[in-house]
């Protein structure tokens, strides 16, 4: 039976996607995402504009896949680092661990500029970002488990269900990453989240439990 030939124009589409694609991570992280136009893609990446548009409906839909496939590897990372803790460390302090895992992602990784672009797309409402900031992301879910476990082994003691905690968490993360933006350089993104975390966890401790 002879082998079925790939279609070479489903080779050379998904090949163009990819390339309008990384021309346009590349030219977001040099420049504001307003600042940046389809032309502006197309001519880096060779391609006529109506090309782009065979691949993707609008520039902002386009700013939308590379935000939801950033959070989504951001996740991956996070649970990846959280497998590697030792079973048995308290919970608060995988809590605390993952806190300086996802400061220093911020910091080093995707950086000022970067989270400041991110902030301003979903302050515009332009875009959807729901992949950034809704309630079914994994980040929301490693918060979860962390803080079921801490209620389970009777590290912390707290009414409220660990999935609406979570988002409290994730709440908390948020306003320190946004007033690192607002207030940079003179604020220490890692230092405050640790500080601010320690607090919120200081409210859901058992008394004999410690930071």
């Amino acid at each position: 039976m002879r082998e079925k030939k790939p279609d070479k124009r489903k080779v050379q589409g998904t090949e163009t996607k990819k390339r309008l694609y990384e021309i346009a991570e590349k030219l977001f992280a040099e420049h504001d995402f307003n600042d940046v136009s389809v032309e502006d893609i197309t001519d880096e990446a060779g391609i006529t504009k109506g090309g782009f548009y065979v691949h993707f409906e609008s520039k902002d839909a386009l700013i939308a896949l590379l935000i939801a496939d950033y959070a989504a590897r951001a996740d991956t990372d996070y649970k990846a680092f959280l497998e590697t803790l030792p079973s048995h460390m308290p919970a608060s302090q995988v809590l605390l661990a993952l806190i300086e895992k996802i400061a220093n992602e911020l910091t080093d990784t995707i950086g000022y500029e970067n989270m400041k672009k991110v902030y301003q797309m979903l302050l515009a409402g332009a875009i959807g970002t729901d992949a950034v900031k809704c309630y079914g992301r994994e980040l929301y879910s490693l918060l979860c488990r962390i803080l079921e476990k801490g209620i389970q082994n009777g590290e912390f003691k707290c009414s409220i269900p660990p999935d609406i905690l979570s988002k409290h968490f994730v709440t908390a993360i948020r306003g320190i990453s946004y007033e690192w933006c607002i207030r940079y350089p003179d604020f220490d993104l890692k230092e405050q989240a640790i500080e601010h975390y320690k607090l919120l966890l200081e409210g859901i401790m058992q008394p004999y439990s410690q930071l």
